[in-house]
């Protein structure tokens, strides 16, 4: 997940910089939904350990899609 808010290499200035950054905000997003919902499964599916790994990416993910969404 790191890799995502790396902007290293791109031109936030040009349209193609700025689709990069969406595309990558857009992913972000649809791992975000993702894990919300194994989340959701909860105890059923995983056990806590497992659970709080999952949350934990979870977290990491919207700090991600925060730092690209700008200040």
């Amino acid at each position: 997940p790191a890799f995502a808010a790396d902007h290293a290499g791109m031109k936030m200035d040009t349209t193609e910089g700025v689709r990069q950054c969406a595309l990558q905000a857009e992913s972000i997003q649809e791992k975000i939904k993702r894990l919300e919902g194994e989340i959701a499964k909860g105890e059923k599916k995983y056990n806590a350990k497992e659970l709080k790994k999952l949350e934990q990416k979870l977290k990491e993910a919207n700090k991600i899609l925060e730092s690209l969404s700008g200040p």
